[in-house]
């Protein structure tokens, strides 16, 4: 027994020994903070966003359509925030995203967020995804944001899931793209039951690139002729940092939004999975057995 936890105590050790070693690395990479962007712009500064809810639908949740209002908010809030704190960019709040609430699709608006029973995608589980529209010239026509109501296992997304992946796909319908920093909004991968998340200046500056045309507005066309970057490195002037929100659009403080009790939740829906169930109950089995090794060699050499 005592060599097995020998052992074991030796294993993690190492395995520490090799996170902290790449996450300093990691660290290292990443001092330069740079955010994709997509190539399309908005050629407007009030876009309308349509909330399309789902309730005739038996896995629809009310939640959800508070939610989309909070995201929005947040990102309004957000917005505000950099143009007042950073005043090369204040043009940028003249930006607003005004929401309006249906349970049908109407034409006419710039951004639709509507609702799916589960991810578009079962290999990759998306659980958001963002589809934009341009014309010719690169301007935005419009944007569907859709988000999934379960993931492919068929487990429902709580609000503080939901929450962070509509905040990052309403990100992509500003035109933005994904991040290179693990911690950032619009990094490409997000694991379920984090923290809540806020737009960061990385962002915000992100969209004020792609608004610049507001200084200048007879440069508007071609796109392609102002917007000739694919990317944007956070000026060294700006703290990287995450923008604040108003206490009606951050995440709901509950028991159920607890990061500890999300992730205890999170483990026991991964656990009661048959095929991870499995696995879990056989490398028991197996610890169980070579505990009880030793254990059976000292009763005979007792005797």
């Amino acid at each position: 027994m005592r060599r097995f936890l020998y052992v074991l105590w030796i294993s993690s050790l190492v395995l520490a020994t090799c996170f902290l070693s790449s996450s300093t690395v990691q660290g290292q990479k990443q001092n330069n903070y740079s955010l994709a962007l997509q190539g399309f712009v908005w050629n407007h500064t009030t876009l309308d966003a349509l909330i399309v809810t789902a309730d005739n639908e038996s896995w629809w949740n009310p939640d959800f359509q508070n939610t989309a209002l909070r995201v929005i908010g947040q990102w309004n809030d957000a917005i505000v925030a950099f143009a007042s704190n950073y005043s090369d960019y204040s043009y940028l709040s003249n930006l607003k995203i005004q929401p309006t609430v249906s349970n049908q699709s109407q034409p006419g608006f710039d951004i639709y967020i509507v609702w799916s029973e589960s991810p578009l995608s079962n290999i990759t589980d998306e659980l958001g995804t963002s589809q934009i529209f341009p014309n010719y010239e690169s301007v935005i026509i419009n944007c569907t944001v859709n988000l999934a109501a379960h993931t492919s296992h068929g487990d429902s997304l709580d609000e503080g899931d939901q929450q962070n992946v509509a905040l990052h796909e309403l990100g992509h319908s500003l035109g933005l793209g994904h991040s290179n920093y693990t911690g950032d909004l619009m990094y490409a991968y997000y694991t379920r039951g984090s923290a809540p998340e806020a737009v960061s200046t990385l962002d915000a500056y992100g969209v004020a690139t792609l608004f610049a045309w507001e200084q200048n507005i007879t440069r508007f066309y071609p796109v392609n002729n102002w917007l000739n970057d694919n990317s944007v490195i956070l000026p060294s002037g700006i703290a990287y940092k995450g923008l604040p929100v108003s206490t009606q659009n951050a995440l709901p403080q509950t028991i159920a939004n607890n990061s500890v009790v999300q992730t205890l939740i999170l483990m026991f829906e991964i656990l009661i999975h048959p095929e991870i169930f499995a696995i879990v109950v056989l490398f028991i089995a197996v610890l169980i057995i070579i505990a009880m090794i030793p254990r059976r060699k000292r009763v005979k050499a007792d005797s």
